[in-house]
């Protein structure tokens, strides 16, 4: 009797709600104020959990890899995959994030906003050594702006956000690992 091979990949965890830590832009969009994703082109649902998607993206050069050596039955795959780097991502802890960098700051000109959170994490998981990507996520929190370095409309923008999003804004980074 011959043994199955073992899968060449670890198949994702499927686990119940992790919390993580992530950034987000904070910006305006339309008059409505948003949460999108620092790398892609997401915006966050208000309503609802965001889905991930493995979207291999045809202009870049994992994509055009991915096309000339995968056959078109592995073009497809539920996100997050150990083999592709799809999925919500999430740092486990921030203790490793320099302080200066906990607070909102201004990416550039205008109200493009980098800010910090708490995201609930579940569904099909990938566990790597600093945190995760996952199948679906929701925003939990935001750290609000340092109220002496408040301007621009930046404490607005954090406001209309939470309160859009139904999440509380929190003041100290010791809020944000409240249950």
């Amino acid at each position: 009797m011959t043994r199955p091979m073992p899968d060449p990949e670890p198949a994702p965890l499927v686990v119940g709600p992790l919390r993580g830590y992530r950034y987000w832009h904070a910006e305006w969009d339309g008059g409505r104020p948003v949460l999108r994703s620092l790398y892609h082109p997401t915006t966050w649902p208000t309503q609802g959990p965001l889905h991930a998607t493995c979207e291999k993206r045809p202009g870049t050069l994992v994509a055009w890899l991915r096309r000339w050596f995968a056959s078109p039955r592995n073009e497809t795959h539920p996100a997050p995959s150990g083999a592709c780097e799809c999925g919500i991502y999430a740092l486990n802890h921030f203790e490793a994030i320099e302080p200066r960098e906990l607070l909102p700051q201004v990416a550039h000109q205008g109200l493009d906003v980098y800010v910090l959170g708490v995201v609930l994490l579940w569904g099909r998981v990938v566990q790597h050594g600093q945190g995760y990507r996952a199948e679906y996520g929701r925003p939990l929190r935001l750290l609000a702006m340092n109220p002496l370095a408040r301007s621009n409309g930046i404490h607005t923008l954090l406001d209309a956000v939470a309160t859009r999003y139904g999440i509380p804004l929190v003041k100290r980074v010791e809020e944000l690992s409240a249950p």
